[in-house]
C-alpha cells in the first residue's frame, strides 16, 4: 500500500509541475499546434479553419482563443468563406481586459470592418444600377429593407467616410464614383487590398532576442526585440512602432501589429 501511495504522490507531483509551465497547457499546446501549421501549410485554409474551430470548441474559455479564432477568421476570409469568418471572428467583439483578449477584439472589429464595407459597396452598386449614379450620402441606403440595408457604421461604432470623387477623365461628370472609408482603417479600408498581403505583415521583421521576468510579483515580464538593427524592449501589453507584446513567455512569445499574429515559439 505504503509502495502504491508514494507512487500516487510522484505521479501528482509529475502533473503539478507541468501545469507550472506554459507548454503543459493544453490550450496553449492546441494553439502552438495551428501556429504550426498555419507556417506549414498556409494555402490549405480549409483544414486551418477546422482546426481553429475545434480549438474554440475545446477552449471557449482560454485567453489564447483570440489568437485561434482571429487567424482561422483570416484563411476563411482568404477562402471566401464569410460565414466561417463571422462565426470565428464576432464572438471576440466581446470586451477583454488580458492583452492577448483586448488585441483579439481590435483584431476581430478591423477585419469584420472590412467586411462590412463590402456590404456597402455592394449596396451602392445595386443603387447606381437603377439610378445610374451614386448617392449623394449613405442616408440614401436607409430606404432599403431591412433585409438588405448594410450597416451604416464600421464596428467601432462610426458611421462611414463616404464622399463622391470625379473621374480622372470625366471630371465634370458627378455621382459616377465615390470614396468609401472606415476612420479607424482610413486608406487600409478594402478587404481585398488587406488580404493580398502576405500574412503577417511587418511582424516578420521583429526577432526576439532575450526574455527578461518580472522584476517583482504582479509587474510585466519584457521582451528584448530587435528590428532592422534597432534594440525595442517591449513589456507584456506594450505597444511601440505599432507592435504590442501580448504574451511572454520563455517559451512562448505573442506580438500582433492589430491586423496578425506572430508566434515565437520553443
Amino acid at each position: 500500500m505504503r509502495s502504491r501511495n508514494n507512487l500516487f504522490s510522484v505521479v501528482v507531483a509529475v502533473w503539478a509541475l507541468s501545469l507550472s509551465t506554459g507548454w503543459a497547457q493544453t490550450d496553449v499546446r492546441a494553439v502552438v499546434r495551428l501556429w504550426q501549421q498555419h507556417l506549414r501549410t498556409p494555402a490549405d485554409h480549409a483544414a486551418i479553419i477546422q482546426a481553429a474551430q475545434q480549438v474554440a470548441s475545446q477552449f471557449p474559455d482560454s485567453a489564447m482563443l483570440g489568437v485561434a479564432q482571429n487567424l482561422g477568421g483570416w484563411h476563411a476570409l482568404v477562402a471566401g468563406q464569410t460565414n466561417d469568418a463571422i462565426r470565428l471572428l464576432a464572438p471576440l467583439l466581446t470586451e477583454r481586459t488580458e492583452p492577448i483578449g483586448m488585441e483579439a477584439h481590435t483584431m476581430a472589429q478591423r477585419w469584420l470592418t472590412r467586411l462590412d464595407r463590402e456590404r456597402v459597396c455592394s449596396a451602392l452598386k445595386n443603387y447606381y444600377r437603377d439610378h445610374v449614379e451614386f448617392p449623394a450620402s449613405l442616408d440614401a441606403l436607409n430606404a432599403l429593407p431591412v433585409t438588405n440595408r448594410p450597416p451604416l457604421m464600421d464596428r467601432f461604432g462610426r458611421a462611414w467616410k463616404y464622399e463622391l470623387t470625379a473621374l480622372k477623365r470625366l471630371t465634370t461628370m458627378r455621382g459616377q464614383n465615390y470614396r468609401l472609408q472606415s476612420y479607424a482603417l482610413g486608406d487600409d479600408s478594402e478587404l481585398a487590398a488587406a488580404l493580398r498581403r502576405p500574412y503577417g505583415g511587418g511582424l516578420v521583421f521583429w526577432k526576439p532576442l532575450r526574455f527578461l521576468p518580472a522584476a517583482s510579483a504582479g509587474a510585466p515580464s519584457n521582451v528584448a526585440f530587435e528590428k532592422g538593427g534597432t534594440k525595442i524592449i517591449l513589456a507584456e501589453g506594450s505597444r511601440q512602432m505599432g507592435v504590442t507584446l501580448v504574451y511572454s513567455r520563455e517559451d512562448l512569445i505573442i506580438i500582433t501589429d492589430g491586423d496578425y499574429w506572430q508566434l515565437f515559439a520553443r
